[in-house]
C-alpha cells in the first residue's frame, strides 16, 4: 500500500495541469497553479501611458488589477469582445494580473517529460514566454506552453507591488498619501476631472485654482504637448495639455467622432428613404435612425451656446421629419395618397437639413470645445503648471483607506499615478496624478527655465514674504474661491469653508422644515439636510438639470448641502480686488450674507462673495442640527 501512495506522489509530480485558451486559431497554455481564477471581461479604467497592450485596470472584489491583452502582447490583431472572451487571473509572488484571452478551452493533464523545449528556429516575441511546447492526440494539436511570470514582466511588477505592500506595513494604508490642509488626516481631499472618458484628480493641496481656457502665447522649441505660456495676475504660466502629454486624441476630435458615424448613417437613410417614397411605396418607413440621433441630442452636453444652438437646431428638425413620416401613415390608412406624398416630401427636405445642421455642429466644435475644458493650475514645490483637462469633475473628500498604490503597469510614460481611488464599491475607479513627477519632466524644465522662471520666482518670493510674516501665502494677499453660478449671478465662497462638492443627488423631502430646505441625501453612507440656495435668497425657482450641484459645507457644525444651478470654476482672487458691499444690493442677497464684491478683468466680472456661515439665523441653525441628527 505504501508502495502504490509513493508510486503516486512519483506520479503527480511527472504531471501538469494546463489552463488552455485560444488567441485567434492558436492554442496556449498556463500551468494550473499560476491561474487563480477564470473571469469575463470586467469594466475597467484606462491608464494614460501604458504599454499598447495593457487594457486598463479594473476592481476585483477589492484588489485593483491590471489587465493585458494577450494577443497585442504577442504582436497579433486586437479582436473585438465576444461573449467568449475571458480573463485568466494569475498570481505571481503575490502580484495578481488578468490576461484577456478570445477563448478558454479546458484543463489539460500533461507529462513533464511530454514538454518539449521550443525550437530554435521560432522567432518573434512570443519565444521569450514559451516554456516549451505539447503535443497532443497523436501530434495533430500543439499546445504552446507559457511561463506567466514572464508574460506578465512579473519582475518589475514584484518589485512595484513589493514596495507598495512595504510602505502599506510600515504607515498603514491610510498613511499612503500626505495630509491634506482638512485637518483630518485619513481623508484626502481630491479635485477630479475627466481627460477621455476616464476618471483622475489631483491632491487639493496641489491645485491653486481653475481657470476657464485661453489662448496661450506660443513658446518656441517646446514639445507638442506644451501649448505655451500665459499671464496669470503678473505670472507666467505655463500650460500643458494633459490630452497630448497622455498621448490621447484631441477633446474636438474625439467630440466629432461621436456626431459623424451618425450623420453618416442619417444620410444614408435619408437617401433610401427617398427612393422609397419616389417609388410610390406604401410600406412603412424605418425610423429607428431618428430614435438613435434624439437619444445622442439628449445625452450630449456643452458649455458652449454656439454647440447646443447647432445641436437644438438638429434636435428640431429631426423632430419634423418624425412628425412628418407619422403624418404620411395617417395619410396613407385615410387613403389620402397626395397628402401623404406631401408629408414625405416635407420628410426628406427636414431629413437634409437636419444633416446640414449636424455638419454644421462638426465644424463648429474645434472654434467652440474649449468652454467646456478647464486649467487646473497646480503647484508642486514652488513649480506652477496650468493643465488643460476635459471637464472639471467634482471635489471630493475620499477616505485614505479607498486608495490604494498604483498598479505596476501604471508606470513610465510623462505622467505617473499616485494612487487609485476605489469609489462605489470599485464600481468607480480614479486615478491620482503625481504633480512632482510632472514638474520633474525634463523637457518642462526648460520651457519653466525660459519662460516660467518670473512664475517661479514670483511664487517662492510670495512664500518667503508670508513665511517671515508667520501666514501662508493666501492668507496674505489672495482668496481661494469656488464660484458657482444662481441665474445670470456669478457668486463665490471662499474654499476654506467647502469640504467637497459632489452631483445632485436623490432627495427625501422632510416634514414640516423651513421651506428653502429641501430634505436630506444621503452621502456616501452619511445623511445630510439640504438647503435650496435659490429659495434661501429668495431668488426664482428652477429645476435641476446635469449641472446642478451639491456644495457642502459646514454650518454650525452641521454638513449640509447647498443646492446650486452649477460651479463655475475655482480662482484666487487678490484682496486688493474685493470691495466691501455696496449699500444697495441687486443680487437679491441679503447684504448679511456678503463678504464683499470681487472684480475680475479690470471690474468686467463681478462676484458676489458669500460667507455661509451667516446664512442662517440662530433658531435656523437649531433647526438645521435637528434634521442633520
Amino acid at each position: 500500500m505504501e508502495t502504490d501512495t509513493s508510486h503516486q506522489s512519483a506520479s503527480l509530480k511527472d504531471e501538469s495541469q494546463l489552463v488552455t485558451f485560444l488567441l485567434k486559431d492558436e492554442e496556449f497554455g498556463f500551468d494550473i497553479m499560476s491561474v487563480q481564477e477564470i473571469i469575463r471581461l470586467p469594466k475597467m479604467a484606462k491608464v494614460p501611458r501604458t504599454p499598447a497592450y495593457v487594457d486598463g485596470i479594473a476592481n476585483l472584489r477589492g484588489v485593483i488589477l491590471p489587465v493585458i491583452d494577450m494577443r497585442t502582447r504577442f504582436g497579433m490583431e486586437r479582436a473585438a469582445e465576444t461573449d467568449r472572451t475571458r480573463v485568466l487571473v494569475v498570481d505571481i509572488d503575490g502580484v495578481k494580473t488578468g490576461l484577456r484571452v478570445d477563448r478558454v478551452k479546458q484543463v489539460t493533464r500533461v507529462l513533464r517529460s511530454e514538454i518539449e523545449p521550443p525550437p530554435k528556429a521560432i522567432q518573434g516575441t512570443t519565444t521569450n514566454y514559451l516554456e516549451g511546447l505539447v503535443k497532443l492526440d497523436k501530434g495533430q494539436r500543439i499546445v504552446m506552453a507559457l511561463n506567466a511570470a514572464q508574460v506578465c514582466d512579473i519582475g518589475v511588477a514584484h518589485k512595484t507591488a513589493a514596495a507598495s505592500r512595504a510602505l502599506v506595513e510600515e504607515n498603514g494604508h491610510s498613511e499612503t498619501l500626505n495630509a491634506t490642509n482638512t485637518g483630518n488626516a485619513e481623508v484626502q481631499k481630491l479635485v477630479t476631472f475627466r481627460i477621455a472618458k476616464e476618471e483622475f484628480a489631483f491632491p487639493m493641496e496641489h491645485v491653486r485654482e481653475i481657470l476657464r481656457v485661453q489662448t496661450p502665447n506660443q513658446v518656441p522649441d517646446v514639445p507638442d504637448y506644451v501649448l505655451g505660456v500665459l499671464t496669470v495676475r503678473g505670472q507666467i504660466l505655463p500650460v500643458i495639455d494633459l490630452r497630448r502629454l497622455l498621448q490621447q486624441r484631441s477633446l474636438a476630435d474625439e467630440f466629432a467622432d461621436l456626431c459623424r458615424p451618425l450623420r453618416e448613417e442619417y444620410g444614408r437613410w435619408i437617401e433610401e428613404t427617398e427612393k422609397l417614397l419616389e417609388s410610390g411605396s406604401h410600406s412603412k418607413v424605418d425610423i429607428s435612425v431618428t430614435e438613435r440621433l434624439r437619444k445622442w441630442l439628449a445625452e450630449t452636453n456643452s458649455s458652449s451656446q454656439a454647440l447646443m444652438e447647432a445641436l437644438a437646431k438638429a434636435r428640431g428638425l429631426n423632430e419634423k421629419v418624425v412628425k412628418q413620416l407619422q403624418l404620411r401613415i395617417k395619410h396613407q390608412e385615410r387613403s389620402d395618397y397626395e397628402a401623404a406624398k406631401a408629408c414625405g416630401v416635407e420628410a426628406i427636405s427636414a431629413g437634409r437639413e437636419t444633416v446640414s445642421a449636424l455638419r454644421r455642429f462638426e465644424d463648429q466644435i474645434a472654434n467652440n470645445i474649449q468652454e467646456d475644458q478647464r486649467i487646473i493650475v497646480v503647484d508642486a514645490e514652488g513649480v506652477v503648471l496650468g493643465l488643460v483637462v476635459d471637464r472639471v469633475h467634482e471635489v471630493l473628500n475620499v477616505p485614505k483607506r479607498l486608495v490604494e498604490p498604483p498598479p505596476a503597469v501604471a508606470s513610465g510614460g510623462g505622467m505617473e499615478l499616485s494612487g487609485v481611488a476605489k469609489l462605489n464599491d470599485g464600481s468607480r475607479l480614479i486615478m491620482l496624478l503625481d504633480v512632482a513627477h510632472l514638474t520633474k519632466d525634463e523637457k518642462l524644465r526648460t520651457v519653466r527655465s525660459s519662460s516660467g522662471s518670473e512664475s517661479t520666482n514670483l511664487t517662492q518670493e510670495s512664500k518667503r514674504e508670508g513665511q517671515a510674516k508667520g501666514s501662508s501665502y493666501q492668507e496674505l494677499s489672495e482668496v481661494q474661491l469656488v464660484t458657482f453660478m444662481l441665474g445670470e449671478e456669478e457668486y463665490g465662497v471662499p474654499i476654506s469653508q467647502i469640504q467637497e462638492i459632489d452631483r445632485l443627488a436623490k432627495i427625501t423631502k422632510v416634514p414640516k422644515a423651513a421651506t428653502f430646505i429641501e430634505g436630506i441625501t444621503n452621502l456616501r453612507g452619511e445623511v445630510i439636510p439640504v438647503l435650496d440656495t435659490r429659495k434661501r435668497f429668495d431668488l426664482p425657482l428652477k429645476p435641476a438639470d446635469d449641472r446642478t450641484r451639491i456644495i457642502i459645507v459646514d454650518l454650525g457644525g452641521v454638513k449640509t448641502g447647498l443646492v446650486v444651478d452649477s460651479v463655475r470654476e475655482v480662482l484666487n482672487l487678490s484682496k486688493k480686488d474685493i470691495a466691501p458691499p455696496p449699500e444697495a444690493i441687486g443680487s437679491g442677497v441679503e447684504k448679511q450674507f456678503i463678504l464683499g464684491i470681487g472684480k475680475v478683468n479690470a471690474g468686467k466680472r463681478m462676484i458676489v462673495l458669500l460667507d455661509v456661515e451667516k446664512i442662517l439665523s440662530q433658531q435656523e441653525h437649531a433647526e438645521l442640527s435637528e434634521i442633520g441628527k
